[in-house]
């Protein structure tokens, strides 16, 4: 195994491990001593604690703290100073930007599949924002645009989030200057929207939730 691959398997551990944690099975039960998985959807995303709890404080507090499963590990190791300082340490060559979003997907992973929920978890829009926003601003600058005019059209949080993801993805691509970093990307993106396809099957039926 060579330094890089060496390099990445301990970052990409911690961030699958951050990323499982279930913040939103957690604040459903500071805040109302309940388990989230047994009301609305049964996810553990901000989604369904909003749509179950209210968006403030609950929901919203489950939403920054996905993004930021997602951001912290990036922005740690995205950062010149702390990076430098981790690679001395580990011994290992600083991590390139393709082998940064394969750590955003492990903490997209982490959420989506968490090993406290038997391997359950959420659908990883707002974690996988938190790492857009880290490696690609502006592209995660269209998914919050997209996101936020169909939500407010549709007032249908899944087609709001597929949207979004698709139009990062197309921002990506014609933003990327090295091809090796779209497969990662992708990857990413394409376990969100495989994590959609219930949503997609309501969606297609006329059944998917709408917010009033």
């Amino acid at each position: 195994m060579s330094d890089m691959q060496q390099g990445i398997l301990i970052p990409a551990l911690l961030s699958f491990l951050l990323g499982s944690i279930p913040f939103g099975l957690l604040v459903s039960r500071i805040f109302r001593g309940t388990d989230v998985r047994k009301e609305g959807s049964g996810n553990v995303g901000a989604t369904n604690v909003s749509r179950v709890m209210g968006f403030f404080p609950a929901g919203l507090l489950t939403l920054l703290l996905d993004v930021a499963k997602g951001a912290l590990p990036l922005f740690v190791l995205y950062n010149p100073r702390t990076s430098s300082w981790i690679s001395v340490l580990s011994g290992t060559p600083t991590l390139t930007d393709s082998q940064l979003w394969m750590v955003g997907f492990a903490a997209v992973a982490g959420h989506c599949f968490s090993p406290w929920l038997q391997f359950r978890g959420g659908k990883g829009v707002a974690t996988a924002f938190g790492v857009i926003a880290v490696m690609s601003p502006i592209s995660a600058l269209v998914g919050v645009v997209t996101f936020i005019s169909i939500f407010q059209e549709t007032r249908t949080g899944s087609l709001a989030s597929l949207s979004a993801a698709l139009l990062c993805l197309t921002s990506l691509a014609v933003l990327s200057h090295n091809g090796e970093q779209l497969f990662p990307a992708a990857a990413l993106l394409f376990l969100v929207l495989l994590r959609h396809e219930s949503n997609l099957d309501a969606l297609l039926e006329g059944r998917e939730h709408v917010f009033r």
